[in-house]
């Protein structure tokens, strides 16, 4: 089974929302996050790696780096879990998550003997300027993370619920690591599975299960509808760019494979198995939702410089000749990506 072979690292708050759910399910799994209002939330957890001397970043992204980078336990901590495959959560919003999660993704994948997946939530399109843009350059930041495997955008957007796309994400993910089913014919075996996870690009998947009571079982279209559109996950592009798909039918039902790669593309493999516990269809090393993120973040920079305008415009006491009108700093520009050098790995020994 899979899930032996899996690690969980969930950063801020958000992430060890997520993270703690798969503990619940015993995965191995560490929670990381500098806020200890944000650890009373979750007084089950297990595994806290706190940063410490950094209680909270107030939204600050290379704060949260600094605060990993000096906190070298936990670092150590990530070089050293010795599962095959390790799953790297956090919001893009936050400051914390957002912050880190492309920093710990960079460290586990200095390891080429791990696969690491990255998952990265997506704030909505209506949410705060400087949320926004932490999405926008956590984002791009892992996009340029050398030796990551797929990485999944989950969609805040989808729900009000933050607490439903959360346990969608687990329970999907859980069905797919969990995943046993064989039969006389094709399996969906776990190397296939590790393949789909280790090939870079966007990763997707769908689960729907058979109305057994009923006589009732998913269609193909069905299965194609929550994998490309009543999903949890940023649109996917209508690219035909596909490395991998993989399907496990429910019992003895019969999803069309055919159907699927003329809506997805046609990939370099398909995966089928027979006789799982519910209906799965995904999709791995798909192009990544460029013009969804660039849209996100060329928003936010044009509200934001919108904001700073209003700000300059205002006057205080502009009756008062001999008073200055307040100067509205310039923000500056941020610096390009700190990668983090094998050096500073090796430092760890």
């Amino acid at each position: 089974m899979l899930k032996n072979d899996i690690a969980v690292i969930g950063a801020g708050l958000a992430g060890e929302t997520v993270g703690v759910e798969f503990q619940r399910r015993n995965y191995l799994t560490y929670l990381i996050n500098g806020s200890d209002q944000d650890n009373k939330t979750i007084p089950d957890a297990k595994n806290l790696l706190v940063l410490e001397d950094y209680n909270g970043l107030a939204g600050d992204r290379s704060l949260a780096y600094e605060a990993l980078k000096r906190n070298r336990k936990i670092l150590k901590k990530i070089t050293e879990i010795d599962k095959k495959i390790i799953i790297c959560i956090a919001s893009g919003g936050g400051s914390t998550g957002s912050g880190t999660l492309p920093y710990i993704s960079e460290i586990a994948a200095s390891n080429p003997d791990k696969i690491v997946v990255a998952v990265l939530l997506m704030p909505r399109p209506d949410e705060a300027i400087q949320k926004r843009l932490n999405a926008y350059n956590a984002a791009k930041e892992l996009m340029e993370v050398e030796g990551l495997g797929a990485i999944i955008f989950v969609d805040n957007s989808v729900y009000d619920d933050l607490n439903k796309i959360n346990m969608t994400l687990v329970n999907m993910l859980d069905a797919f690591f969990t995943d046993s089913s064989y039969s006389s014919g094709s399996n969906f075996d776990d190397s296939e599975k590790m393949k789909m996870l280790k090939d870079n690009g966007v990763f997707v998947l769908a689960m729907l299960s058979d109305k057994n009571a009923e006589g009732k079982h998913v269609t193909t279209q069905d299965m194609l509808s929550a994998l490309t559109a009543k999903n949890i996950f940023l649109p996917i592009n209508d690219d035909g760019v596909v490395n991998n798909i993989g399907i496990i039918n429910q019992g003895k039902n019969k999803l069309d494979e055919h159907e699927i790669v003329k809506a997805i593309g046609t990939p370099e493999n398909i995966f089928t198995g027979a006789n799982g516990n519910v209906n799965i269809a995904c999709a791995s090393g798909m192009s990544y939702p460029i013009e969804y993120i660039q849209k996100l973040g060329k928003e936010a920079i044009t509200e934001q410089k919108s904001r700073m305008e209003k700000r300059k415009s205002l006057s205080l006491l502009d009756d008062l000749e001999d008073v200055d009108e307040p100067v509205i700093p310039e923000a500056k520009k941020k610096s390009k990506r700190k990668q983090i050098s094998f050096d500073m790995l090796q430092e760890l020994d």
